[in-house]
């Protein structure tokens, strides 16, 4: 009954191995391109950057900072996951200056 209780709670067969720092980070700005071939789902990311030109200006570019390739189902789980991230953002966040105590 426990875990019907806690919908956030993984299965009982997922094996999860924390691997510390040796996972890289991704960050991205843009989805740049996304496809599928063969069955695959193929997401490329993208990251902006700032370039100086000769004349003192500056270019925006984008640089492809990451290429996720995944089975249809492990794409299904990225979407309720990002899904699931953003539904956080809509609840009300405590105000750190009133949560906060002076001494």
């Amino acid at each position: 009954m426990a875990d019907q209780d806690n919908p956030q709670q993984p299965p009982a067969s997922l094996v999860y191995e924390d691997t510390g720092a040796a996972a890289p980070l991704v960050y991205f700005d843009i989805v740049g391109a996304y496809g599928i071939m063969h069955g695959t789902v193929e997401i490329e990311l993208a990251t902006r950057i700032l370039v100086p030109t000769p004349n003192g200006a500056t270019a925006v570019k984008f640089l492809s900072s990451a290429r996720l390739r995944c089975s249809p189902t492990a794409a299904a789980h990225l979407r309720n996951a990002l899904d699931a991230a953003l539904k956080m953002l809509e609840q009300p966040q405590p105000d750190p200056v009133a949560a906060s105590k002076m001494n």
